[in-house]
């Protein structure tokens, strides 16, 4: 059996912010210890802002708090299956809030949006994400 989920509570965005930093930090320099890379799904909502503020704020300068996102890979947990340039999309909302802010210095991150080829076959958009994944 794995170990149980977390679960965390915040009285505001302000008060989530630091902590969801350090989290992603953790769990980015874990992964890269292991394997080189860090992959993350995302979701749409709030999210992409927040995940902007914790991420592109400034760190303390240490190693350890330094957000490397060329060893990044971007992935999608909840995509619509709209357009990408779509107002309902979460890459969309995503690469406005984060990817098209992070500074040249902390590198580009691997993202892999659904494939708009396939918009109106929602299955065979699904199949071909999973095959992505």
């Amino acid at each position: 059996m794995g170990k149980p989920p977390n679960l965390y509570s915040f009285a505001s965005t302000d008060d989530l912010v630091p902590p969801l930093r350090s989290y992603v930090l953790n769990c980015q320099n874990a992964a890269l210890e292991r394997h080189g890379k860090f992959s993350v799904a995302v979701s749409g909502g709030s999210l992409p802002k927040t995940l902007a503020r914790a991420l592109l704020a400034q760190g303390d300068g240490s190693a350890e708090d330094r957000v490397q996102f060329g060893k990044w890979e971007v992935f999608f947990a909840d995509e619509r299956c709209v357009p990408l340039d779509h107002a309902d999309s979460n890459y969309k909302l995503l690469k406005d809030e984060l990817l098209d802010k992070i500074p040249a210095d902390l590198g580009r991150p691997a993202v892999f949006p659904v494939d708009e080829a396939y918009l109106d076959d929602v299955q065979e958009m699904a199949d071909q994400y999973e095959k992505a994944l």
